[in-house]
């Protein structure tokens, strides 16, 4: 790079629309994503304030990392037992990186991290999920000392699926086993409730009590409510919903069986995609498998006469069997912990590591003699609340 650089942290929201333009050069929902994050910085209880990066070269801003400082918790797990430690920490949003992302840029944003925790202005970084391979995940996890970097990494598959224009193209993209089940499955959950199956899609203000009440109708069944996960009916969900209906981005999805709802896919549209952002169905339907004969038919609905204009659904982060079914684009991303050259930050950073050391070496073990996804299966229906406790 032949311009002179320089990195300015912006810590308040005024400041934030001089950076607007590299913002809205990047790929997405270009201002509503801005808004978004506006938003949460200003309503989110445990946000403390903006903490954007920005590289500036020539006088203009170049690259943009976007975060925030939150007083929050450093956690971890032992198995599905999770455990959270205080911390003020400087959280840097899935897809922080705007902008240039050459090599320069991306070790001007790291220098500025190493230097921001080293004067106390956080006990930790995180950088949420990284795509493996890229220069900003090399710089991220070479650069922090041995004591401040995050050893123990989480690391997830992240599943897409790029969409043809028909829905004949769609399956003939599935492998023939996998077509013939899905087709299996659609005959049997027909054969066994005809005429009485129907899918409502949500999109509106006007939809979201009757989305909220419906989708939490088989929520409150499911094995991530067990979990403490997924969809909750809460304030937060509720105002989430709401900014997304408010702006035409929700679109969420619920199969319905004689009238009741038996599963539901709650996400939104950014530009041609489709994200996911809540699942599931009622156990009372799981040998139907009413869940995959929702998703299937929400991207038909995408693939025949599209009149959204989606070319791609993001299936989000996190591996699952009918995720590798349907997707043809997958990549792998790591979470980054980088620690503040302190007491508290290193001890957080020790702590941290033994406990997900013992947890990575135990699931290791087991998924070595196939008991993982037993012991998975054998958790989920143990959590799943029952009938009983939901009267």
């Amino acid at each position: 790079m032949d311009r002179e650089a320089s990195v300015r942290v912006l810590r308040a929201i005024p400041e934030l629309g001089e950076i607007r333009e590299v913002w809205e050069s990047w790929p997405g929902n270009r201002d509503s994503e801005m808004q978004s994050y506006l938003t949460f910085v200003r309503t989110n209880p445990g946000t403390l304030r903006p903490h954007v990066l920005a590289v500036y070269r020539g006088g203009r801003p170049d690259a943009i990392l976007v975060g925030r400082i939150d007083q929050g918790q450093i956690r971890c797990r032992l198995g599905y037992l999770g455990m959270g430690f205080g911390a003020r920490i400087m959280c840097f949003v899935y897809g922080a990186l705007r902008g240039n992302p050459c090599p320069e840029n991306c070790e001007l944003l790291v220098n500025e991290i190493l230097r921001s925790l080293s004067l106390g202005e956080a006990d930790a970084a995180y950088l949420n999920f990284l795509r493996r391979g890229s220069d900003f995940y090399r710089l991220g996890t070479k650069k922090p000392s041995l004591w401040c970097g995050g050893h123990m990494r989480m690391t997830q598959r992240h599943f897409a699926a790029t969409l043809p224009s028909t829905v004949e193209a769609f399956y003939g993209g599935l492998s023939y086993a996998s077509r013939q089940k899905a087709k299996q499955k659609q005959r049997k959950l027909l054969k066994a409730f005809g005429g009485n199956v129907r899918m409502r899609c949500f999109r509106d203000m006007t939809d979201l009590e009757s989305l909220i009440q419906d989708v939490e109708q088989v929520a409150k069944k499911s094995y991530q409510r067990g979990l403490g996960v997924g969809f909750m009916d809460s304030p937060e969900t509720r105002k989430q919903l709401r900014f997304k209906a408010e702006r035409g981005w929700l679109r969420a999805y619920i199969l319905y069986i004689a009238d009741r709802p038996c599963a539901f896919w709650v996400g939104d549209l950014n530009q041609s995609t489709f994200g996911s952002d809540y699942m599931g169905y009622d156990p009372e339907f799981e040998k139907y498998s009413p869940g995959m004969y929702l998703i299937l038919k929400v991207i038909e609905s995408f693939c025949d006469g599209n009149r959204e204009g989606v070319t791609e659904v993001d299936f989000s982060p996190g591996e699952a069997q009918w995720k590798e079914v349907l997707s043809n684009r997958e990549w792998e991303e790591e979470a980054i912990y980088i620690f503040a050259p302190s007491i508290k930050g290193i001890s957080l950073n020790l702590v941290r590591s033994f406990v997900s050391g013992i947890d990575q070496a135990a699931k290791k073990v087991l998924a070595s003699t196939n008991l993982l996804q037993r012991i998975k299966k054998r958790w989920r229906a143990r959590v799943r609340p029952n009938e009983a406790t939901q009267s």
